[in-house]
Order: C-alpha cells, then structure tokens, then sequence
C-alpha cells in the first residue's frame, strides 16, 4: 500500500509539473512554420486568414519577446519613432493604422475597413512596416506631399472626407498634418 501511494503521489507530481510547463512556450510558432510554409499546430491555432503564418493572435495584443526584439530593431531603422494614419472616407469606411514605443515595448494595430482587415501586434506591424519604409516625412514636408506619400504608400485612394496623419520623431518633435474635405 505505501509503495503504491508513493507512486501515485509522483505520477500527480509529474503530472502537475508537465502541465504547469506545457503552456509557457514562448517560441512563436512563425519560426516553427516558415521552413515549411504550414504547420498543423501553427494552423489550428491560427485566428487570422491573412494565411501568413504569423502566429499572433488578432484578438490579443501580447506580443513574445523575440516579436518585441525584432519589432524595436526594425523601429530603429526608421526616422520615425511613432506613426498614426487616420482616414476617413465616409460611411462608416476608415482606414487606420498605428505604431507607437510604450516603456519600450512596440505596439501596432491596423482596423481596415475598406478590407475588412482588424490587426494586432507582430502581424499588424508586419503590414505597416514596409510602408513605412517609403515615407520620408520631415518637418519641411509640406501637408500636400505628406498626404500624397501616405496614400501612395498604403494604396490608399485620395477620395477621403478627412485625413489625419501624426507623426513622432526620435528627437521628440511631433508633426501632424489634418485635412477635411
């Protein structure tokens, strides 16, 4: 009797200790699917459809440290340390986007509604990111050439009713720019 309770009582130890360790994989699972472009956990998982493989949740905004890492770095690469893209083409139709450094943490969202697209975290910052790269506003753009980088860059149409850009540079000044049509 007491070797069979010394059993049960470390097959429960185990077994607490296996579950208690089976949720802290912080690997994001792109890396485990990108060699092979699918991946049956990754894909089960998955709550987006952008079929990108990216393994962040639309619908949370925590973001791994390797994402945080590898989104800082890409941040550094830039002119800019925050960016927010507002327009508005009326009829409930907007366009948003938005990447900030919070206590240095990256944080990105997009809400399309032209498409229908709502993201978040490494996802959304891999959506902004590219277009961002184009744009080269400084304090000498005017509104009109910011404005027309912008929409060029996001493929975006100029038959907006409103379009509000800011725009945070590393050395702390802000710049914004607002039209209403």
């Amino acid at each position: 009797m007491r070797k069979s309770t010394s059993i049960a009582g470390s097959v429960l130890a185990t077994a607490l200790l296996l579950g208690a360790c089976g949720n802290n994989d912080t690997t994001p699972k792109k890396d485990t699917t990108t060699e092979s472009g699918t991946g049956t956990e990754e894909s089960a998982n998955n709550n987006t459809s952008s079929g990108t493989g990216d393994s962040t949740d639309t619908n949370n905004s925590a973001v791994s440290d390797s994402d945080q890492a590898y989104m800082k770095e890409q941040m550094d690469k830039l002119s800019y340390d925050e960016f927010e893209l507002e327009v508005d083409y009326g009829k409930n139709q907007e366009y948003e986007i938005e990447i900030e450094q919070d206590n240095g943490k990256v944080e990105a969202t997009v809400d399309d509604d032209l498409s229908n697209s709502n993201l978040n975290g490494r996802e959304a910052f891999d959506e902004i990111y590219p277009k961002l790269e184009k744009l080269e506003i400084t304090e000498t753009t005017t509104k009109e050439q910011a404005i027309q980088q912008a929409l060029d860059a996001f493929g975006l149409k100029d038959d907006y009713v409103k379009f509000d850009i800011k725009v945070s540079m590393p050395d702390g000044q802000k710049i914004e720019y607002e039209e209403k049509k």
